[in-house]
């Protein structure tokens, strides 16, 4: 019994990454690492500039001062911890436990503040990628997350690879058209592309759009989906990526609420609201506005739609969803 209960050990450790949950952890990983590569966190200086923006000369000395005050106690917590490590570490008899702390080495601590300032955040985010596209190759996810490194990384075979396995796996997928959208799109921006590799790409490529330039795709898209908020919200987001000058059919496309559309969830409409808000329609926020109140009467209890509160003391903004959770 022992030595079966031994080999499903094995077995679990071989797939463990496969799992839905570690698919989700790797996932959220990917989708931090991407974000820091877009928008790197500023200094702590740069922080402060911004902040005092906003303050008051009073508010920003006391923000500074606390700031001051926590980092004290955070290094004098350290260096507690430091000091009892080295004591335990010391105190230590047994000849097997100081063998296995030998072999196990000493681990540095995860420290929020090192992890989100990695040097190379693509990189990262590859490490987590690898197992995925070996245990979940099976999951059009994997190779979204895929493109998205390696549209970053301007790896044009392998974008190639990722979509194409995505494609195999679900053809109407909403995201899979921005990705193809903005591969084909990087292609023919790209001017020093070996000819090989160009060959390669246009004789792929032209099995997926069928000869049909940008515009005429993502048109198509929207009119096979027309019912479907999540895929009207990818079209709309090409249709402003190809033409700046087409903004307001964009939003009006992505913002529509009536009857006819199914998917009007919280996730779905959420998601149109943070594209309304990160400049996926350029800078709409009067736009963004009336959708909220839109999305506020038909789902009156979810937070992010609240309207936000004004502090008249401060004369500031204050985030609904601080007031009052999702519930």
């Amino acid at each position: 019994m022992t030595l079966r209960a031994y080999v499903d050990l094995l077995r679990l450790e071989d797939t463990l990454r496969r799992h839905t949950f570690y698919f989700k952890a790797a996932r959220s990983a990917i989708e931090i690492y991407l974000k820091l590569h877009d928008n790197p966190l500023t200094s702590e200086s740069k922080e402060q500039d911004i902040n005092s923006e906003v303050l008051s000369a009073k508010e920003l000395k006391k923000m500074l001062s606390k700031q001051r005050r926590a980092q004290k106690k955070a290094k004098l917590q350290e260096d507690r911890k430091h000091t009892e490590r080295e004591r335990q570490q010391k105190n230590q008899k047994k000849k097997r436990e100081e063998e296995e702390e030998t072999a196990s080495g000493h681990k540095e601590e995860l420290a929020a503040e090192k992890l989100e300032r990695v040097d190379n955040p693509l990189e990262e985010a590859i490490k987590f990628l690898i197992p995925l596209k070996t245990l979940a190759a099976d999951n059009i996810y994997t190779h979204l997350l895929a493109f998205e490194i390696y549209f970053r990384k301007e790896k044009f075979l392998l974008m190639l690879q990722s979509v194409k396995r995505a494609f195999a796996i679900d053809s109407n997928n909403a995201w899979l058209h921005e990705c193809l959208i903005k591969f084909s799109k990087s292609v023919s921006n790209h001017s020093n592309i070996p000819d090989i590799v160009s060959k390669v790409l246009a004789q792929e490529m032209k099995k997926i759009f069928v000869n049909k330039d940008l515009q005429r795709f993502n048109e198509d898209f929207l009119i096979h989906n027309a019912t479907s908020l999540q895929h009207l919200l990818s079209g709309a987001k090409m249709m402003y990526f190809l033409d700046k000058s087409r903004q307001e059919k964009a939003i009006a496309i992505a913002t529509r609420l009536d009857e006819t559309i199914k998917d009007k969830n919280v996730k779905t409409l959420t998601k149109v609201s943070e594209a309304l808000l990160d400049g996926s329609f350029g800078n709409c926020s009067s736009q963004y506005e009336e959708y909220r109140k839109a999305c506020h009467n038909l789902l009156p209890l979810t937070s992010a739609f609240l309207p936000a509160v004004t502090d008249t003391a401060l004369n500031r903004t204050i985030d609904p969803e601080l007031l009052w959770p999702e519930i």
